[in-house]
């Protein structure tokens, strides 16, 4: 899982906060039996409690109760939550969050390096930080790139908190490293395969030799389409994974919050229209190099290309794992022959 806003921004003034791991769905082979658990997601609630134990809260003296039951209540749900004269929301939290990190609190955070004694927030404000810390950790939980089983998330945060984890660290660096160099490579290669071949099925759906299965929605002007590799193209697109979850678009309309929220506040301009990208077809996916060469300009396709032609057994970013299949829909505006 990506670094959260605010333990993004608690590391611009010094402080420093490890990211939660990612998590998926297995059994605990440590845990009693009347108390089985989600492995990934107890370890992802210890890296959590961690950085809350050692980090948050010796810093910042914030309330680790007010946290807690924020992350409780709040789990994997978008619906705002009020505290004293705040409403925070998914959309909203970094801005509302700017007001408590800012140069004072930097200049109180550095003060109290020498004095103990100085207080980071008032009374009020510390309410506030708090449930802040808390819903960011909450509302990350919905857009998780493997499933988290709140149960035993919550579990591995209150275990840390009490030193009662019924693991080690070492026990879960080295789970971990096995679930994510071999359980989960697998279990993406399965679920995409299964996936395939139900796409496949569907009326309209054709596949090329490498494997790449394809749906013409316009052929466009074949007089004018892209065929050699170091060919130019000019496109509008949209790649989901399997899930249906959108991990890049450069149409307005498609492409993900965060990124709406960021060209708004770094390219006003840019917002609410379309960003059309021109590239050779030698600089992007093999699935791409080949399946733009199957439309001319002005042509619309569908892809869903297999790993092997995406981004392999690495995967890429925060949604693509390895040997993750994926889909994209692309239109294609203009094509520059070399």
């Amino acid at each position: 899982m990506k670094r959260t806003i605010l333990t993004t921004m608690l590391i611009g003034c010094g402080i420093a906060v490890s990211s939660a791991m990612h998590t998926g769905k297995d059994i605990c082979n440590y845990a009693p039996k009347k108390e089985r658990i989600d492995t990934l997601s107890y370890i992802a609630g210890i890296q959590i409690g961690q950085n809350i134990k050692n980090e948050i809260l010796p810093q910042l003296k914030l309330d680790y109760g007010i946290i807690f039951s924020t992350i409780e209540k709040n789990f994997a749900k978008d619906k705002p939550i009020k505290v004293e004269k705040e409403t925070l929301t998914p959309d909203n939290l970094k801005e509302v969050s700017k007001k408590y990190f800012d140069a004072e609190f930097r200049k109180r955070i550095q003060a109290s390096a020498n004095d103990s004694t100085v207080e980071i927030f008032s009374p009020t404000d510390r309410k506030i930080v708090s449930t802040l810390i808390g819903a960011d950790f909450a509302y990350r939980m919905k857009d998780a790139p493997h499933p988290i089983e709140k149960k035993s998330l919550l579990k591995g945060i209150a275990d840390t908190q009490e030193e009662k984890e019924i693991i080690t660290i070492q026990e879960a660096n080295k789970y971990m490293q096995n679930y994510f160099s071999t359980v989960l490579p697998e279990k993406n290669r399965k679920e995409s395969e299964t996936w395939l071949a139900k796409i496949e099925k569907q009326k309209g759906v054709k596949k090329t030799d490498s494997g790449i299965l394809y749906k013409i929605e316009a052929t466009g002007d074949m007089n004018a389409k892209a065929v050699k590799n170091d060919d130019v193209v000019k496109v509008l697109y949209t790649g989901t994974t399997i899930s249906g979850k959108v991990f890049d678009s450069n149409k307005w309309s498609d492409m993900p919050q965060a990124r709406k929220e960021y060209i708004k506040a770094s390219t006003p301009d840019a917002a609410e229209k379309d960003n059309p990208i021109e590239f050779p077809l030698n600089r992007v996916i093999k699935g791409w190099t080949e399946g733009m060469k199957l439309i001319g300009k002005g042509g619309k396709i569908t892809l869903w290309i297999p790993s092997g032609l995406a981004y392999g057994e690495r995967g890429t970013g925060q949604d693509i794992g390895p040997n993750q299949a994926l889909r994209f829909d692309v239109e294609l505006l203009d094509v520059t022959v070399k």
